[in-house]
């Protein structure tokens, strides 16, 4: 019986895992960039079917979703109007005064996201203390709503200065646009209720724009699934790497951009949990990107800054550092004669030269083939024997312009792709301050496993970990991770200043919106749980540190605030934390209250931690499959020539067995590559641990 389905829509394939209460079984899709909410269906009836049950036993869909990222990339928006206070309707084009490119006089910035003419000033003015300076009017907000109409816009997006001290003026617009227009509307105060009004104007922009691009796709989605009967416990991954109800997600799909690769790192969380390692760096390679991100004393790293494809988004989220860096990323000269690998992909179709379908030009996976790393019997995702003679050709412009052989070429290429993803790692770990040597490698997706090994040397990681279903980890992710919620709230008040009982009613707020944004699931267990921070800075400062004020079951949520103490105690916490971040503290400093975050959740949605261990294949695809057995191949490692290298299918090491490189292991999700020099051993569940020689 089919209990609990994941399934992750990335550029190239589509990973679906199922849980059916015993056992995981695994598959991998091939994706269509024109109709991903197609593909998601299609795998959905294909696994009801495939596992023996029908959709009235599903009780749980989690789905990673790239719709609302690829939206903002492609620039597929909604026609989006801002409305916001009288003499600010210039916010998002002023922006901020840093320049990625100081002396650059041709510089371009990302589109806007409003068009000229689609700025609307409303007369209304609250005060930084929260007081109302400039009440707003009927009239005010009757000429706002004038003005949308003949702009035949299709979203807004409501930001007034300092809402989120006092909503009341964005409530009452927003009310009025939807009575009058029936248009999408998002509010500032609702979204992200915090100060840096810039910030959190460009949040709420792109929250709107994507608005009815994804609630068409969830709709649909929601539709299919009914149809099929499993239309219960339908959840969508979250940037910050939690799991909220679909409906949720289509209110706010501000916070799926990251949905995907967030999904991944939950994974490789889990998986870092069940075998002890709780230092982490995950390397996520797919056929598009490579995203790199790290888990430290067992928990991931979360960021509130940063920008997706151009534009700031102010909300929760794991921090991810992503690079065009795929399977399918495309070997190019560039006009200096230089090789350059990616960011443009062969994507899906026509995919790599050796996926036989026109594809022309050489990618990371066709060097692959061409050395021997990836046998060309063993499909991969439902492929067909792959094409080593179209791999060698793609390759063949490469070795021309280099001067060098095919295999030569294809090393370089392998090369530059590697030199990038340790670019990424670096950007993660030394310049942030953390060292590689003292952490676990663990790789993934469909083409991490492939290159995990290499970069753990240039990098001087001892180790290295392949979960046993790397090439799906991210819908295992899906999975493990928990059903959540992120509520805040901007406070910017010296905390001396601060009442406990005020701060206190702030939080039992937070409470009820993010329990409320949980719905039915809420109300239907017994116990919720509740992580409780505070945003806290030196007053004069430009940023804040988030410091941990109380972590367990909500019924104690407001026993951290009740005495002075308390207070003290937060503020020892922040001195503590200031010096390890930054090499020192000042306590003699007053403090500031920035920001009140909670994060509600839904304990145990999750699946119980010793069943990661090997999964059983399912096979999803249509037809027969090529037979394929191992053997010894000659592979290329370097450019002294070939070895004869063992190649074996992963289902076949036994648990506990140790091996030595030169060795490939190949499965139906991922190949991983073992290189001379290397040992490891496969443990209790199936996982590889590597140790770098």
């Amino acid at each position: 019986m089919t209990r609990s389905i994941g399934i992750d829509v990335g550029g190239t394939f589509v990973d679906v895992v199922v849980w059916d209460g015993a056992r995981l079984l695994v598959a991998k899709l091939e994706s269509d960039p024109e109709d991903p909410s197609g593909v998601v269906l299609t795998a959905m009836e294909r696994v009801i079917g495939t596992a023996g049950g029908d959709g009235a036993g599903v009780e749980r869909i989690a789905h990673g979703t790239t719709v609302a990222t690829n939206a903002l990339l492609e620039r597929s928006w909604a026609r989006t109007a801002l409305v916001t206070t009288r003499g600010f309707g210039d916010l998002l084009t002023i922006g901020r005064q840093n320049r990625r490119a100081l002396y650059d006089l041709r510089v371009k910035r990302p589109e806007s996201i409003v068009p000229h003419g689609l700025h609307f000033e409303a007369a209304e003015r609250v005060d930084a203390d929260g007081t109302v300076h400039v009440p707003l009017s009927d009239a005010a907000i009757d000429d706002v709503v004038a003005g949308l109409a003949e702009a035949d816009v299709e979203a807004v997006a409501v930001c007034f200065l300092f809402s989120y001290l006092r909503p009341e003026h964005e409530r009452r617009v927003g009310r009025r646009i939807g009575e009058c227009l029936g248009l999408p509307v998002t509010l500032s105060s609702d979204l992200v209720p915090e100060f840096r009004e810039y910030e959190r104007a460009s949040t709420t922009v792109v929250n709107a724009c994507l608005l009815p691009v994804v609630g068409e796709r969830f709709a649909r989605l929601a539709d299919g699934a009914a149809r099929l009967g499993a239309s219960r416990g339908w959840e969508v991954m979250q940037s910050g790497g939690s799991m909220v109800p679909a409906e949720m997600a289509g209110r706010e799909p501000a916070r799926l951009l990251l949905s995907g690769p967030a999904a991944g790192v939950e994974g490789a969380r889990a998986v870092g949990r069940l075998l002890g390692f709780d230092d982490l760096i995950t390397l996520d390679m797919g056929g598009t990107s490579c995203d790199v991100s790290l888990v430290l004393d067992g928990d991931t790293v979360w960021t509130r800054t940063g920008e997706v494809a151009g534009y700031p988004v102010a909300l929760p989220k794991i921090d991810i550092h992503t690079i065009g860096a795929g399977g399918g990323s495309i070997a190019t000269i560039d006009a200096g004669g230089a090789l350059v690998v990616g960011p443009r992909s062969a994507g899906a179709e026509p995919g790599p030269c050796c996926y036989g379908r026109g594809g022309a030009e050489a990618t990371v996976t066709d060097a692959h083939v061409a050395l021997g790393r990836i046998p060309v019997g063993a499909p991969i995702g439902g492929l067909g024997r792959l094409d080593v003679a179209a791999a060698r050709r793609g390759l063949s412009r490469i070795a021309a312009a280099t001067g060098r052989t095919i295999e030569g070429a294809a090393l370089g290429v392998l090369d530059v792709a590697d030199a990038a993803m340790e670019r990424a790692i670096r950007r993660v770990t030394v310049e942030r301050g953390h060292d590689p040597r003292q952490l676990a490698l663990l790789a993934f997706g469909g083409a991490g496993p492939l290159h995990a090994v290499e970069l753990a040397r240039r990098l001087e990681i001892p180790r290295v970990i392949v979960p046993a279903y790397a090439g799906v980890l991210s819908a295992v992710g899906l999975l493990t991770a928990d059903t959540a919620v992120d509520v805040s709230q901007g406070v910017v008040r010296l905390l001396s200043d601060l009442p406990l009982a005020a701060v206190a009613a702030t939080v039992d707020e937070l409470f009820v919106r993010g329990r409320d944004a949980l719905g039915e699931r809420a109300a239907g267990t017994g116990q919720l749980e509740a992580r409780l921070t505070f945003d806290l800075r030196y007053v004069g400062q430009s940023h804040e540190l988030s410091v941990l004020v109380q972590d367990g079951p909500v019924s104690s949520l407001g026993s951290a605030l009740g005495c002075e103490g308390d207070r003290q105690r937060i503020v020892a916490a922040f001195h503590a934390l200031h010096d390890r971040r930054y090499g020192h503290a000042e306590p003699e400093r007053a403090t500031e209250l920035v920001a009140v975050r909670l994060r509600v959740v839904i304990p145990g949605t999750g699946l119980p931690a010793e069943i990661l261990g090997r999964p059983r294949p399912m096979d999803l695809e249509d037809g027969g499959l090529p037979t394929w057995s191992g053997g010894v191949c000659d592979v290329w490692f370097d450019t002294k020539g070939p070895l004869g290298t063992r190649v074996v299918r992963r289902r076949e090491l036994e648990m506990g067995d140790g091996f030595d490189g030169p060795l490939i292991v190949v499965g139906r999700d991922a190949t991983v590559v073992i290189p001379p020099g290397c040992h490891g051993r496969t443990d209790g569940s199936g996982h590889l641990l590597l140790e770098v020689g």
